[in-house]
């Protein structure tokens, strides 16, 4: 299966794109939801003059929330938020 993710990108950035494509593909093909263990493996090319910045990764996706039987509640429990809540839950 090859992943396939794209972003558009203004012309000063496309570098900073390019990384953020390589970082979300790399984490969605990692059991651990990495950004950097495949982020190599990503092959990157441009469309649209440059400004579409195209990633693909020869991969099965693997990251945690793509997994059957995931529950945001469950995921939030086990990692709880290391920032304080601006309000409170309803």
């Amino acid at each position: 299966m090859t992943l396939r993710y794209s972003r558009w990108s203004p012309r000063d950035r496309v570098p900073e794109v390019e990384a953020h494509v390589r970082a979300h593909l790399s984490a969605v093909a990692d059991a651990n939801d990495d950004p950097d263990a495949r982020a190599d493996e990503v092959r990157i090319s441009h469309e649209e003059e440059g400004l579409l910045v195209v990633g693909e990764l020869d991969a099965e996706p693997d990251a945690p929330y793509l997994r059957p039987g995931f529950t945001p509640e469950q995921d939030i429990e086990a990692n709880p938020l290391t920032v304080e809540p601006i309000g409170e839950r309803p």
